[in-house]
């Protein structure tokens, strides 16, 4: 199916949805996670659409949709499953081009492991398993979140190892998020948000790159659907490639959208 006509389909499933209201606590961050869970028996669809800018010497660009449906076994026990696309367009650049496809499917699970505001920091964990093509990851997370008047921050530890069985082949990642958000009235919010992201040979055997991002992110909500929109920029990168920046492993730029709506 060709990008367009897809991803029409899922714009239009979701306008035309008879939504009712938004479970889960409002999504204020773009790649950051909080400890926070559905409600038991909450239904959400989001579709997420990110971009990745500047990559190696010439022109790039990556776009990866993800399609996610998220339902709450219990209030502490949130599950989801998500398709994930990817499309690589370049030009001039040793890196190839790949058409739209539909690359992995992930299923993800979250256990808040106290209640709201009970300790002094909200800790949750996550495990996600996903596979697709030849290759097979688990990414586990540690979840901490704080909660006052208007400010929300959240801290995730994020591990991932990546499995490629036909070719005997193990990578592993290891990321810090970290975000920072305030509520402007009940129907926006705004938010910085940091990533450090180090990619490693077989089990964090060797570092084989790392690169630093920070930036903006701007949060829209109302009891029928929520929007939030993220940008990063590369800010420091090692082996640096170009202006203090690894622009081998990891992209200049990237901005994130996320739909949702509850059911």
């Amino acid at each position: 199916m060709k990008r367009k006509t897809l991803f029409s389909v899922l714009t239009s499933l979701l306008l035309l949805l008879n939504v009712t209201h938004i479970n889960a606590d409002k999504k204020q961050f773009t790649r950051s996670y909080t400890a926070y869970t559905l409600p038991a028996n909450a239904l959400e669809l989001e579709l997420w659409q990110t971009g990745r800018i500047g990559k190696g010497s010439g022109y790039y660009y990556r776009w990866q949709p993800r399609f996610e449906i998220e339902y709450g076994i219990t209030d502490r026990f949130t599950s989801a499953i998500y398709f994930n696309f990817n499309e690589v367009k370049t030009a001039e650049n040793t890196i190839a081009s790949k058409p739209l496809s539909l690359s992995t499917t992930s299923f993800e699970f979250r256990y808040r492991l106290s209640n709201p505001d009970e300790l002094p920091i909200d800790p949750a964990l996550y495990f996600e398993f996903g596979y697709g093509g030849d290759k097979i990851f688990y990414e586990p997370k540690i979840l901490l979140s704080k909660r006052f008047d208007k400010f929300a921050a959240v801290l995730n530890l994020v591990s991932e190892i990546e499995r490629n069985p036909t070719k005997n082949e193990i990578e592993s990642k290891f990321e810090i998020l970290a975000g920072v958000a305030y509520e402007l009235n009940k129907n926006f919010g705004i938010a910085v948000e940091f990533r450090n992201h180090r990619n490693y040979s077989a089990i964090y055997e060797k570092e084989k790159n790392q690169a630093s991002f920070i930036g903006p992110t701007i949060s829209f909500h109302t009891e029928r659907l929520y929007l939030t929109t993220g940008f990063l920029f590369q800010i420091t990168g090692s082996p640096a490639t170009q202006n203090d920046l690894d622009l081998e492993g990891h992209e200049k730029y990237e901005f994130r959208t996320i739909l949702g709506v509850g059911l």
